[in-house]
């Protein structure tokens, strides 16, 4: 269509000098999509003649075609440009459409000669842009919202192979051309259901091109994960290809020799396990061959146990363990081994924080402890992780759990309940390879409890006792518990590169040495006791304060304070707050203060208590674009009240613009003290173009636990992810007169998992108080919805 549009444009043009227009790049190839660029190369036989330029493409652009021109001429291939290998790839593809047949011949007779002078520097060239392409794209196939174009095993690894193997004198495989179609089908309908170059597979679009393909639910998963799937497997083959290309051009460097036919199953696993030894890889042709071999065999011939137990011989040296087991993955050997992990291969859970199939987040979670301890600079909490693992007797029991631990996700199950999946499938594995009953029993453990630890990180208040008393019960031993943490750390950070930041690790180091202590010596009485105790508190918060501080004055503020935060705040931060205490007043009856902590930001409010002060607080802070982590709210025998709220600047507001934060520190004093109305702040935020909600559907529930806590009725909250939603919930808990000890806020994708410590009148929350709250809670988080009035209930 595009070169009859071309052709009736140009029909009557003429021109004094000789030249030719071709189509390259993707229009070249005659895989021109929607909204993509039309790619033009304009070829002057002489010099560049401007009219000539004015007349051919004004017209385009007067049409409003998006148009990717080059204008070239004969000089400019005198020699070959390392710099302009974006233009060598696309006239690769070039296409004649109008003007001289024989410049556009000569055009030909000139870029390739060129290029295949300099070969080993264009092909050196092109690796180089493939790997760097990897590295911009997240360097792996099984990403759940992929790049059609970009990403491993999109379209432009086919490209790349085609250009590889069109300037070797080779023709790529015809067995990716089904693939290949499926790309492009699916690119044609993200392009016209965004009505732009979009070609980012997002969760919006994939539900909407399923329906369109015709894919519909299953026991596997919803229509759009089984489009997915079949993504992948076509990714996959792509990716593949191109790998296989990239070993003709750069040979096989640390790769295993191998000759051998493969004529049964027992030297397969051998030239794995050998490689592993010698920390080698294998080339594409020895893995293609295997493959080729696993094909013959059926599936009982791996069923041994020497099999799986040469697996775990192998994963107790650790380097190199993921490039080895996802080359056994790719070919199918690990399937074949562990047939409940094959359930699992391209396995999607759109979980919307999630970022990879179900495989390749196992894989990664693997490759987490792998290089766990291969950066010598490292602090704080992953240097204790590091001792833990050095401190395990059989690691390899914690990168078996690591395969294993989501095989239950094969089929569909209610989102968090697939552990007790896994361990049924597990106890197969196990019996299968016949562990050792007491390496069973852990193996089993952690796995069904791998979601304890980042459950309680996240939703339950480490300062309190109780949560540590029960976390030991559950988890029973020292040895348990670093298998357990390990495993959290590693499964976390696999989810996503955002997932694991720098606190929650700190947060997960925070809960393995309480419970270790715990499960070591016991936690004494958690009464504050006057006197000594006090004396040790007050002389290690002294050392960060002037010489001439009030001790006094100290005691006074911390008389009163919950035993925990004198118990869970650093000293120098007890000391800064003192310090900001100190500056209240008459005249000044409020003090904010922000602090950065790392990656996080910190505000300190220090003031007389009164109504609504968190959530004006909070409402704020949603105004201002900040994610609220977790908030503490603590008062003193005088009333005074000491709010601490931690949150991330996500766009780098306050990073980026300083000033910013006296204009915080402003609007929060205003907001506190009435002068500025919240909801204002928040209706403006909601509104703005810039805020779009997060999509897909979210089922809110709130939830009563009075075990977890002596003193307190914990309340969990799951609900659609929202402007100003912490706000709201907490101006309805201002009115129902509760008192908020703790708040833990956490966000997973769309959803947001809000925590409250809460107590009324010091004591815990009746159970009809509980039951006129969720009532009106649940009206109060669904997106959108109208402030509750501040009037305070009986």
């Amino acid at each position: 269509m595009m070169d009859g549009v071309l052709q009736e444009i140009w029909k009557d043009f003429e021109s004094p000098v000789r030249f030719s227009v071709m189509a390259v790049g993707g229009y070249g190839r005659g895989t021109l999509h929607p909204a993509s660029d039309l790619d033009l190369l304009l070829f002057f036989e002489d010099k560049v003649d401007q009219d000539v330029v004015n007349g051919l493409f004004n017209p385009l652009w007067d049409l409003d075609f998006r148009v990717g021109h080059q204008i070239r001429q004969s000089s400019d291939f005198h020699h070959f440009e390392p710099e302009q290998m974006e233009s060598y790839t696309a006239f690769l593809d070039a296409r004649f459409l109008f003007g001289c047949r024989d410049v556009a011949e000569d055009f030909t007779h000139r870029i390739f000669p060129g290029l295949r002078r300099s070969l080993g520097r264009f092909l050196r060239a092109l690796v180089e842009m493939k790997r760097e392409r990897y590295q911009r794209s997240g360097g792996t196939v099984f990403q759940l919202e992929p790049d059609l174009k970009d990403a491993p095993g999109g379209l432009r690894d086919y490209h790349w192979a085609g250009w590889v193997s069109l300037v070797l004198g080779h023709g790529v495989e015809s067995s990716l051309d089904e693939a290949v179609a499926f790309h492009h089908r699916v690119r044609n309908f993200l392009h016209f259901m965004s009505g732009r170059d979009q070609n980012v597979l997002t969760y919006e679009y994939q539900e909407q091109i399923a329906a369109e393909l015709g894919y519909e639910d299953s026991d596997k998963g919803e229509a759009a994960e089984n489009l997915m799937h079949d993504y992948f497997l076509k990714a996959e083959s792509i990716a593949r290809c191109a790998a296989g290309w990239e070993g003709e051009i750069v040979g096989h460097p640390n790769s295993l020799e191998v000759a051998e036919v493969f004529s049964d199953p027992g030297a397969i696993v051998r030239v794995f396990s050998e490689a592993h030894r010698r920390k080698l890889t294998l080339d594409s042709p020895a893995l293609r061959r295997i493959q080729e071999s696993l094909s013959g065999f059926d599936a009982e011939c791996f069923s041994a146990p020497a099999y799986g137990q040469t697996v775990l011989e192998m994963m107790k040296d650790r380097r190199g363990i993921y490039q080895t087991l996802s080359l056994m993955h790719q070919v199918g050997l690990l399937g074949r081994i562990f047939p409940e992990f094959e359930e699992v291969r391209f396995r999607v859970i759109r979980d919307f924080f999630h970022k990879y199939t179900v495989d390749e987040h196992s894989l990664l979670a693997i490759r987490n402890i792998e290089e766990l301890d291969a950066n010598e600079e490292v602090r704080g909490a992953r240097r204790g992780l590091i001792a833990i693992l050095e401190e395990m007797e059989h690691s390899e029991l914690l990168l078996l759990a690591l395969l294993l631990h989501d095989i239950g996700k094969s089929a569909r199950h209610p989102e968090g309940e697939h552990a007790c999946a896994s361990v049924d499938g597990v106890d197969t594995v196990l019996d299968r390879i016949e562990l050792r009953a007491d390496q069973r029993d852990k193996v089993r453990t952690v796995i069904q409890n791998h979601l304890e630890m980042s459950k309680i990180i996240l939703r339950r208040d480490l300062g309190d006792p109780d949560v540590i008393s029960q976390f030991a019960r559950l988890v029973g031993t020292p040895e348990d518990l670093r298998l357990l943490c390990l495993l959290t750390y590693a499964d976390m950070k696999a989810v996503s590169p955002e997932v694991l930041t720098s606190w929650k690790e700190d947060l997960l180091w925070q809960l393995y040495v309480g419970t270790y202590n715990h499960l070591i010596t016991g936690i004494a009485d958690d009464r504050f006791v006057k006197g000594a105790d006090l004396d040790r508190e007050i002389a290690a918060i002294q050392r960060f304060l002037p010489q001439s501080s009030d001790i006094q004055g100290l005691r006074d503020f911390l008389d009163g304070f919950p035993r925990q935060y004198v118990k869970m705040t650093p000293s120098d931060q007890i000391a800064e707050h003192f310090q900001q205490y100190r500056k209240l007043s008459p005249e000044c009856g409020l003090v904010t203060h922000i602090t950065w902590r790392d990656d996080l930001c910190e505000m300190l409010v220090v003031a007389a208590d009164r109504p609504l002060l968190f959530s004006r607080m909070t409402g704020v802070l949603a105004a201002f674009g900040m994610n609220i982590i977790r908030a503490q709210a603590s008062a003193n025998r005088s009333e005074t009240v000491c709010d601490i709220i931690t949150f991330e600047d996500i766009d780098g507001r306050l990073r980026k613009n300083p000033s910013e934060i006296g204009r915080l520190e402003q609007v929060m004093a205003d907001a506190i003290n009435g002068k500025i109305e919240v909801d204002e702040l928040l209706r403006r935020k909601s509104t703005s173009v810039l805020y779009r909600q997060k999509f897909g559907s979210v089922d809110a529930t709130v939830h009563f636990d009075d075990e977890s806590s002596r003193k307190c009725t914990i309340m969990e909250i799951v609900a659609p992810d929202d402007i100003g939603l912490l706000s709201h919930i907490s101006r309805l808990l201002a009115a129902y007169e509760c008192d908020i000890d703790v708040a833990l806020i956490t966000t997973e994708g769309n959803r947001a998992i809000d925590v409250f410590y809460l107590t009324r009148d010091g004591c815990r929350l009746s159970e009809e108080l509980q039951q006129e709250l969720r009532r009106e809670l649940l009206g109060v988080i669904q997106p959108h919805s109208k402030p509750p009035e501040a009037i305070p209930h009986g």
